[in-house]
């Protein structure tokens, strides 16, 4: 029993840190509604509490214990004040309108300084949006809510504060977990491609680009959660998180692999007639995906990564495949993407040799990014115009609010605050999940209260749709709207019996408060993306440049060839991050947007092509003759970067598109020599290089 007990709880909390989070805040929430129903009698006690609880841990951020500790009690201190200035002022109506304005702005400004306030004020606020709730007007003491909203994020930073103390590298297992799983994932949808017709690559190639944000964001996020460890721990534990950052960096050396292209995908399945050996790199890149998601479970469960037998097998069988191809003149290609596959199996498969080699030690002395105070006061930085937008759009909801004399009004503040994000279309994206899920969880909760009328349904029912609802926070945000609204509608039914009551207030609601947010974002300061695709194309292409050209310097160290791999990757996904989000905008709007699209596959191109050159680097390897022709192209693209800021006269920019004319000639040539061994990952990042070189210069043109 015990044994099955232990399984359970790996399988289903363990390995999904979802799940975990649910019943974090479940368990506190239970504690705290339970014996107040017992106890007290009094539903609002209890409701109050949990919403205390859930302020708390929407706002933790720190994966480190003693930052954790740190981040609670600010949390809770400003916690206590903002819900303190809501019940002294909020029925001062003009007092409290400006209250509100000094409170909103100041947080969300003082969230910009690091992650971790950025979690606490944003608690903070919500804190001050569940006091308007709670405040109906009658004699209760003012710090009488601020107490018991207090208490509730202290349950819930006890209990999470504990479990981290059992586990302190709990969370920074789940964010290198995630990692490697969003890479599985890359790895999988990439296996698609063998083999692959031109109009199939074309969808995944933009999946593909769309998948590396997600990793690329994580692995940023892994980045400043090691940073934490580094700031926040002792000498005891530098040991222990050097073993992390080691992981991190093999990550990242997988993500070169995994993004690495060989060749451009429709002459390989062009030339290559024996269709099985690209069916055979497609399951071994299916296999290896599997391997690293079993991998991550690993990081989760703390037992030891086993490896698959399978693997060896698969191998086995496709060299013994490709070596009946060694006359072919696509075996050098097939061959290179070999190497690639066998060096991440081995990632895996000798990951403790592999990590010990790396030198971490440099990043000792590394600390989260911090923003300054004075920097975040100029007018045009993003947090700044955030924080306009964010406090007209809650004055606003507030007039409105008085002005209609809505009772529960304050939650158009809520879905204002909830909806709100820094560009127009993730506000439109997020805000139709709020209106569909709001929708869903009204008819869904009048249905479940009406089912379960008796006070243990009511909890039971606000216990399952918390859980549910973190549980499906970062996974499906519109799911876990459908069941934070099923958990408002129980509150309000174990508090008044008012639950089918609100449901239609709530609905008019988060419509006002939703139509405000888009507004506010849709006119205030309005940041298309058209505007930024120049300044992000150059940064892009500087950045890949960089990391070309670390590749082929043998004069840079291993430090600046890594850094300048991240960057270049972080570049591409704000690259792509830009095209993505252009496509939600006003049509008026997508300016160039086919150009966008070009230039995103392009760059994301680009990036393949540089990485499976990074993936086989080795200056020594490279002829005279191969180095040159590197220069060449690093030429061009330093020229693309020129272009784009208005650098480059007509002149130098017609003579170096005669000279990238006659590239093929001279690739062809190269081929011909067999000690041009790298000649041909060389000439696909010119190709792409050279194409580069036209969108530019169309750019410039319009």
């Amino acid at each position: 029993m015990r044994e099955r007990i232990t399984n359970i709880w790996i399988n289903v909390f363990w390995k999904s840190p979802n799940h975990l989070w649910g019943l974090k805040v479940t368990v506190s929430i239970a504690c705290l509604l339970i014996p107040a129903e017992l106890i007290f009698h009094n539903s609002f006690i209890g409701t109050t509490l949990a919403l205390g609880v859930v302020a708390m841990a929407l706002g933790e951020t720190d994966v480190h214990p003693i930052g954790r500790i740190k981040s609670a009690a600010i949390a809770l201190l400003l916690f206590f004040v903002s819900s303190s200035l809501v019940t002294i002022f909020l029925f001062q109506p003009v007092w409290f309108a400006v209250v509100l304005a000094l409170m909103s702005f100041s947080l969300i400004l003082i969230g910009g300084i690091d992650s971790r306030l950025q979690g606490v004020t944003f608690g903070a606020m919500l804190i001050i949006v569940y006091t308007m709730l709670g405040a109906d007007g009658s004699d209760l003491k003012w710090y009488y809510q601020p107490t018991l909203l207090t208490i509730g994020a202290f349950m819930y930073s006890i209990v999470s504060i504990t479990l981290l103390y059992f586990r302190p590298y709990r969370l920074l297992k789940e964010q290198l977990a995630r990692s490697f799983h969003f890479l599985a994932e890359y790895i999988d949808l990439k296996a698609n491609l063998f083999p692959s017709n031109p109009q199939s690559q074309a969808i995944i190639r933009n999946q593909l680009a769309q998948k590396n944000i997600e990793l690329a964001q994580q692995i940023e996020a892994c980045k400043q959660d090691l940073y934490s460890f580094s700031e926040e721990g002792n000498r005891d534990e530098l040991p222990t998180v050097d073993h992390y950052y080691r992981k991190w960096f093999l990550l990242q050396a997988m993500q070169e692999r995994a993004i690495s292209s060989h060749e451009q995908y429709d002459l390989l399945s062009n030339q290559v007639r024996n269709t099985e050996i690209l069916d055979g790199f497609g399951k071994l890149m299916r296999e290896i995906a599997s391997a690293v998601q079993l991998y991550a479970e690993s990081l989760l469960t703390d037992q030891p990564y086993k490896h698959p037998i399978s693997l060896k097998w698969t191998i086995s069988a496709l060299q013994t495949m490709l070596e009946a191809e060694k006359e072919e003149q696509h075996y050098f290609t097939l061959s290179l993407l070999m190497k690639n596959l066998t060096g991440l199996e081995e990632n895996l498969r000798e990951e403790e040799k592999t990590i010990e080699q790396i030198d971490v030690t440099v990043f000792h002395t590394r600390k989260p990014e911090r923003n300054n105070l004075k920097r975040l006061l100029n007018p045009a930085h993003p947090r700044f115009r955030f924080a306009v937008r964010l406090t007209l759009s809650w004055l606003l909801g507030y007039g409105v609010m008085l002005y209609l004399n809505f009772g529960k009004g304050s939650w158009i503040l809520m879905t204002s605050l909830i909806v709100f994000q820094q560009t127009y279309s993730a506000t439109r994206l997020r805000l139709f999940h709020r209106l569909f899920g709001t929708l869903l969880g009204v008819v869904a909760g009048v249905v479940l209260t009406q089912l379960l009328p008796t006070l243990a349904g009511h909890i039971l029912l606000m216990l399952a749709s918390m859980y549910l609802f973190f549980f499906w926070l970062k996974q499906n945000y519109t799911i876990a709207v459908v069941f934070i609204t099923i958990f408002v509608l129980a509150a309000f039914n174990l508090i008044s019996n008012q639950g089918s009551a609100v449901a239609l207030p709530r609905i008019i609601d988060t419509i006002v408060g939703g139509a405000l947010a888009f507004l506010s974002v849709r006119f205030i300061w309005p940041n298309w993306q058209y505007k930024q695709l120049p300044g992000l194309l150059l940064n892009a292409v500087t950045k890949n440049r960089r990391y070309f050209e670390s590749i082929y310097d043998g004069a840079i160290t291993e430090e600046a060839y890594l850094h300048n791999r991240r960057t270049a990757y972080n570049a591409d996904n704000a690259l792509t991050s830009a095209w993505k989000w252009m496509r939600l905008e006003p049509r008026n709007m997508r300016r160039s947007q086919d150009r966008a699209f070009n230039l995103t596959n392009q760059n994301h191109a680009l990036l393949s092509y540089i990485s499976a050159f990074g993936v086989h680097k080795s200056g020594a390897y490279l002829s005279e003759k191969e180095l040159d022709f590197c220069h060449n192209v690093s030429d061009v693209l330093r020229l693309v970067s020129e272009i784009l800021t208005h650098k480059a006269d007509e002149g130098e920019i017609k003579a170096y598109f005669q000279r990238a004319i006659s590239w093929d000639e001279q690739m062809e040539e190269m081929m011909s020599d067999p000690a041009n061994r790298r000649v041909r990952l060389i000439s696909n990042i010119a190709h792409v290089a050279r194409e580069l070189l036209i969108e530019a210069k169309g750019i410039i043109e319009t």
